[in-house]
């Protein structure tokens, strides 16, 4: 833990450098990185952040809330992926009602919005993403775009339906996290069971079970997941098995406030891995930069990853 929280005091430095020697430290134990979030989130040491970049009587004098804080956004995004969450959920999130009496619910890239139904279940949209439903019958719902973790009291008079696309995913009991991407699907199972109805199949996803689909016409492929990795994202960790860097590029789009994209020299390249989004845009793109192996290069609308040697452009 005192590494940790030195770390954390480093990272957030304007001048910090160290990012290979803290990329080496992040993977050379699975428990550094559980020590890390942890550092992050104690709030005795966020405040020494705070202090470090700014000074105690600046942080003072900002108590009064200045127009735009840059500083302040930067200490607060460091207290930790829950309490980062939680503040871009408050400001940032945007319900709306919708067609036939519908709710929207959107949220940009850095974003995430939790909703709690009346019977008990909780639905935690992520960034870059949208849903609908109805308030009067909310156990049936649309996912139009981007990832959702839902942990859905099972009623089976009255089951938990979620629509993507042409995709039917009906719950039994469950905790499961979905992401669509235009025909694109992936379902994971932490707990109970999930059956999933789509081009004539009927597949009933048990915990651990992992259902990937390609295209919209592609059949459905079924493999393994860490149960404790589903959903985790929503405390700011994100985990890969072999993932291509596509994926990896995909899922950093919802977590920072610009677009990632794969150029096409390292798309088919794969990453085993943990990768944090917790703190400052900058840090979270240099360290993910350095655990993928990869230069990120950032332009007027969105970071590009490119080869690692390439010459900068």
């Amino acid at each position: 833990m005192d590494t940790a929280r030195l770390w954390v005091l480093r990272v957030n430095e304007p001048d910090f450098s160290g990012w290979d020697a803290f990329a080496e430290w992040l993977e050379a134990d699975p428990a550094n990185l559980a020590a890390y979030e942890a550092a992050l989130a104690d709030d005795e040491w966020a405040r020494r952040l705070a202090a470090t970049a700014r000074g105690r009587d600046a942080l003072s004098a900002a108590r009064p809330a200045p127009a735009a804080p840059p500083r302040d956004h930067q200490w607060r995004r460091a207290l930790g992926g829950a309490l980062a969450a939680t503040l871009a959920a408050v400001v940032l999130w945007f319900a709306m009602p919708g067609g036939d009496g519908l709710t929207q619910v959107a949220t940009g890239p850095g974003e995430q919005r939790e909703i709690a139904l009346a019977d008990g279940s909780r639905i935690t949209v992520n960034g870059n993403s949208k849903i609908s439903y109805d308030p009067q019958a909310p156990r049936h719902v649309t996912l139009a775009a981007g990832e959702v973790l839902f942990e859905i009291e099972h009623d089976e008079a009255n089951p938990f339906v979620v629509m993507a696309g042409d995709t039917r995913l009906v719950d039994a009991g469950t905790v499961f996290n979905v992401t669509t991407d235009g025909g694109a699907i992936d379902v994971a199972v932490a707990e109970g069971a999930v059956i999933y109805q789509a081009n004539g199949e009927d597949i009933t996803l048990r915990p651990g079970d992992r259902l990937a689909r390609l295209s919209r016409d592609a059949g459905a492929q079924v493999s393994r997941a860490d149960t404790a990795a589903v959903g985790s994202w929503r405390e700011g960790v994100l985990q890969y098995d072999n993932a291509p860097l596509t994926a990896v590029a995909r899922d950093l789009s919802r977590a920072l406030g610009k677009p990632v994209r794969a150029s096409t020299s390292v798309a088919d390249m794969r990453y085993t891995g943990t990768i944090s989004t917790t703190g400052s845009e900058r840090a979270m793109v240099d360290a993910a930069a350095a655990l993928l192996g990869v230069r990120m290069r950032e332009t007027d609308n969105h970071w590009e990853m490119t080869p690692e040697h390439a010459p900068p452009s």
